[in-house]
């Protein structure tokens, strides 16, 4: 069992939880056995629920677009579908965390539609719940370009669902932040030679 039991990544979202369920299965279970006898082992495969939000993607944001008065400011990062699939996928919802580069407190806030690297109209970080079509703006501390941008909730589905080197962009490293506080790379970012390996050049 597993795959599908419900992660809270946004505020106001709510997580599984399992001994409710693990209390119904285990009766079942127990009703089965005396009734036929059968003793049937159940194995629960949770790994969304352990390290959906254990994981964040951190960006720089590259451009900063306005549109005009009827239309949307835009943040582009220097990441987007070939780290995050979800939203262009099926409009998952994660939050996003602007960090000013000027250690600026301020409490300023504007609206903005947060899109990715890959010129497509499918790499976009806010589209509307469950629609990855439609365009839906969020309020964020207002930004700039070279502030950062965290995509938190990106522990599952995102480094193994990526849309792989995508536009020629190679894999970001992968940072592992220990329980001291310190860090080590577990994955190199990626280099053109590795991108190419497998291409087999014509005479």
């Amino acid at each position: 069992m597993g795959g599908g039991y419900k992660v809270g990544r946004m505020s106001g979202e709510s997580s599984t939880d399992l001994l409710p369920i693990g209390q119904k299965l285990a009766e079942g279970l127990e009703k089965l056995a005396s009734e036929t006898g059968r003793k049937i082992k159940v194995e629960i495969e949770p790994g969304t629920l352990l390290v959906a939000n254990a994981g964040a993607i951190v960006s720089t944001i590259q451009d900063l677009v306005d549109t005009g008065a009827n239309g949307h400011t835009f943040l582009k990062l220097d990441t987007g579908m070939t780290e995050i699939l979800r939203p262009s996928l099926y409009g998952a919802q994660h939050p996003l965390i602007v960090i000013p580069s000027n250690d600026s407190n301020t409490s300023e806030t504007a609206e903005y539609l947060v899109v990715g690297h890959c010129c497509e109209s499918g790499d976009i970080l806010t589209p509307a719940p469950d629609a990855p079509e439609v365009l839906h703006p969020r309020t964020f501390q207002k930004a700039a370009i070279g502030d950062l941008l965290v995509i938190e909730g990106a522990g599952a589905y995102c480094s193994a669902m990526p849309a792989k080197n995508y536009n020629s962009f190679p894999e970001a490293p992968e940072i592992l932040r220990r329980s001291d506080g310190s860090f080590d790379l577990i994955r190199k970012r990626q280099t053109l030679a590795q991108m190419i390996a497998n291409e087999v050049p014509l005479a």
